[in-house]
């Protein structure tokens, strides 16, 4: 699914789960809102993820967790994309393999590997610039690096 439509994601975005959203904050202490809006930004990027070379950095993880969240609850998850996406989408986290090449390649070669990931970056800015708006790319990008560290998420968690 290369071609998104706008009329999808705001289908998409109209999706409430007060159990997923439940379950977020017995996790983690984040507010309820937060929690909300958490959620609405993985469905933005859920929206976008079926584009080739969209993954998730770690700048990101918070959306990952939410993802993982929405997932434990597989009848609602199940429902919700074969709705949205006609199919099951799957969390397809880097394989082990991947990560060997990545690691080697950084030992071997920095610059490549640094190019390389810089490659994938820039291909995720311009597709949630072009699909989602400079807000979610600010938000993103330049608030959540700061707010949703690696550190903070585990200070966050419960």
């Amino acid at each position: 699914m290369e071609s998104l439509e706008k009329i999808q994601l705001e289908k998409m975005l109209e999706y409430k789960d007060e159990n997923v959203i439940c379950r977020f904050t017995d996790m983690f202490d984040i507010d309820k809102a937060e929690a909300e809006d958490i959620l609405k930004e993985t469905l933005k990027f859920l929206y976008i993820s079926t584009i080739t070379g969209v993954f998730i950095p770690d700048d990101l993880l918070i959306l990952d967790e939410m993802w993982h969240n929405m997932i434990l609850f597989t009848p609602e998850y199940h429902k919700f994309t074969q709705e949205h996406f006609d199919q099951y989408l799957h969390h397809r986290p880097a394989k082990k393999a991947d990560k060997e090449r990545g690691k080697r390649l950084l030992r071997q070669d920095p610059e490549k590997a640094k190019k390389e990931y810089l490659d994938k970056i820039e291909l995720l800015l311009s597709v949630t610039y072009d699909h989602l708006g400079e807000e979610t790319v600010k938000k993103w990008f330049q608030e959540y690096p700061k707010k949703y560290s690696k550190e903070n998420i585990k200070a966050l968690r419960k």
